[in-house]
């Protein structure tokens, strides 16, 4: 019902109303005086968002003050849902989307502040609790930023290059948003996974627990929302901006975060890729070589050695490590 309720609201919205789910949001919004104040609400902030652009106008990552502020670590984790209350509650999601465009006025406009950088090496892994409590696992050659004076904004905005695993403390007074390339993900306190690495063809991100919401601008060049819950997981192109929402095994979500490797249908490129950062190698190969094959694996902190056997059983791919550079060579995808 949450779901139906959310969609023929966004397709009223965007003007692509069907005869059904037209009668269905009529027969809704009759159906109790606080619906129709609700949607009111909503189609204001929705018209108002419409006149703001999508992507993010501030300080590039490149631009961001180097800063050193330690974070403090705390041990205590706290997995909470939101948007507890039924339909009502998909509504407040839409509010929650266009509060995000609304803050955005005041992302664009703000003087330069300083900036909390976080990063992570090839073959490294850290877990930071952020100034509101809410933990990030950040995987290897990562970064998040955030302002120094996080607390104290409106809007808890984090922006990720590379993968993190986010565990959001609740606060349904301050969004907790990711900046991630093409895609903003907004929550209020849940736990999900965002990959998006800048050479990766695509941008994933994956609930665990509670539910988020997620823009960003289609093949169509379109802005559009998506809802995720619970085994939900959305994988984006930055080339062409097609998207596709599928479903995840709960396990799979933080997988990487127990040190095990998730390959589905995984480009061998980027499978390079996922080596070289994780076991803080290089990989030397003719990449353009392997654009036919894929890989579909699983690893359980398995060492490098055991993951180049698998190639090569699997692919024919034979590889020759020399002091911290792997060379590969042959394959039957050529």
């Amino acid at each position: 019902m949450e779901e139906k309720i959310w969609g023929c609201i966004t397709k009223r919205l965007t003007g692509d109303e069907t005869d059904d789910s037209k009668s269905f949001l009529d027969e809704w919004l009759a159906d109790d005086t606080t619906h129709r104040q609700q949607y009111e609400e909503v189609k204001a902030l929705w018209e108002m968002s419409a006149l703001l652009q999508p992507e993010d106008a501030g300080v590039s990552f490149d631009e961001f003050s180097q800063s050193t502020v330690l974070v403090p670590e705390r041990k205590e984790r706290s997995f909470l849902n939101f948007w507890k209350y039924g339909i009502a509650a998909a509504v407040a999601g839409i509010c929650l989307l266009g509060s995000l465009y609304y803050n955005q006025i005041a992302i664009n406009h703000v003087p330069a502040e300083e900036w909390v950088v976080k990063r992570t090496q090839a073959g490294k892994m850290t877990r930071l609790t952020l100034p509101d409590s809410s933990e990030v696992w950040l995987n290897a050659g990562s970064e998040i930023s955030f302002a120094k004076h996080f607390n104290d904004k409106k809007l808890r905005l984090v922006k990720l290059k590379g993968e993190a695993y986010f565990d959001v403390k609740h606060d349904k007074t301050h969004p907790f948003v990711v900046k991630s390339g093409k895609l903003t993900t907004t929550v209020y306190g849940t736990s999900f996974n965002i990959r998006a690495y800048a050479n990766e063809a695509k941008t994933a991100v994956a609930v665990n627990s509670g539910k988020v919401g997620i823009t960003g601008i289609d093949e169509q060049h379109k802005d559009f929302t998506v809802m995720l819950l619970p085994k939900d997981k959305l994988t984006y192109s930055n080339q062409n901006g097609k998207f596709l929402k599928s479903a995840v095994l709960i396990n799979e979500v933080d997988s990487w975060i127990k040190g095990e490797l998730v390959f589905e249908q995984t480009p061998l490129a980027e499978v390079f890729e996922t080596l070289a950062r994780k076991y803080n190698v290089q990989i030397e190969v003719k990449k353009e070589q392997y654009v036919a094959c894929k890989l579909t694996a699983r690893f359980k902190n398995q060492p490098l050695e055991a993951v180049l056997k698998t190639l090569n059983i699997a692919l024919n791919i034979r590889s020759q490590q020399v002091k911290q550079t792997i060379y590969l060579k042959g394959g039957n995808c050529m």
